[in-house]
């Protein structure tokens, strides 16, 4: 956390130092900016000092010299550079280092939607791979469409379950069902932008996270990234120059292995639980590999 002191401007305040510090109503403002900056709307200086206006909580007085407010909101905006980072393509980008979910529930007309849990730990594979193809899709096109398709295929409603006799309560998300995510894209086009462009960000970082996630498996640390290597080339068949279909081939392969069950049941599946075994059958691929080169 910054730390900001602005007695003229009436400021005392503490501002986050990216995404990942913002509390949920800070989050949505900052990403509602970040959606304007990214269509164009408005530019990074704008958005630097509206974002400081609104995570400071700053009102300057009417009579505060102009020659000390522009100093004031130019020196401050400044802090919002610690959102950003340079990546490898020399770009500046905003960071996205956080797997919580800041917006765990959102309002719809008459009920409350919820999101995935922290680390997408309540995902089906099925769920994860649907939404894989319109996080792709915006990227492809940046039609804002598929930003309410990615929401609306993690986000709905939770059921109600009688655990006594007139004791009721809302636990788990009702399922995912693939054929209400059209319907439900169309109702969250009322939600506020920062909202919908919140979650992309949100997905985006837990996609930047996988390739270097680390867990623990049977007390032993595995490390995802060995999913994201390619094999080393050897004198093996060439391969076409064909386009694969990613994260739905592994959905086909496992189904056709049978070992979570048919297609329908693969889908239903935790997308942690598809995500080791992925680790595992990669592992296998490394091992036999390393064992035909040593022969």
């Amino acid at each position: 956390m910054h730390s900001i002191e602005i007695p003229e401007a009436g400021v005392k305040n503490y501002v986050p130092e990216d995404l990942s510090e913002c509390n949920t109503v800070q989050y949505i403002n900052i990403c509602n900016l970040l959606y304007k900056h990214a269509i164009g709307k408005i530019s990074l200086e704008t958005f630097k000092e509206q974002s400081i206006y609104f995570l400071a909580n700053m009102k300057l007085k009417k009579n505060t010299d102009d020659d000390v407010k522009y100093a004031n909101v130019s020196m401050l905006s400044s802090l919002i550079d610690s959102f950003f980072e340079i990546d490898a393509h020399d770009q500046k980008v905003i960071k996205q280092y956080f797997i919580h979910n800041p917006i765990e529930k959102v309002r719809g007309n008459f009920i409350n939607f919820y999101g995935p849990s922290n680390e997408f730990n309540n995902v089906s594979f099925g769920e994860y791979v649907d939404a894989l193809s319109h996080f792709y899709d915006f990227i492809e096109t940046q039609d804002e469409q598929f930003l309410y398709l990615l929401f609306a295929t993690f986000y709905r409603e939770k059921r109600t379950t009688l655990y006594s006799a007139g004791n009721f309560k809302k636990d788990k998300r009702v399922p995912y069902n693939p054929e209400r995510v059209e319907l439900l894209a169309k109702q969250f086009k009322t939600q506020n932008k920062g909202v919908i462009y919140g979650f992309y960000m949100l997905f985006t970082s837990f996609q930047k996270y996988l390739t270097t996630a680390k867990i623990w498996v049977q007390g032993k640390e595995i490390d995802l990234e060995l999913l994201y290597k390619d094999l080393p080339k050897t004198k093996r068949t060439p391969e076409s120059n064909l386009p694969g279909i990613g994260m739905k081939s592994i959905l086909y392969t496992i189904a056709a292995s049978g070992i979570f069950g048919p297609l329908k049941e693969v889908r239903e599946t935790s997308l942690w639980e598809i995500l080791i075994r992925m680790y595992d059958i990669r592992k296998t691929d490394f091992d036999t590999l390393l064992t035909n080169n040593s022969n």
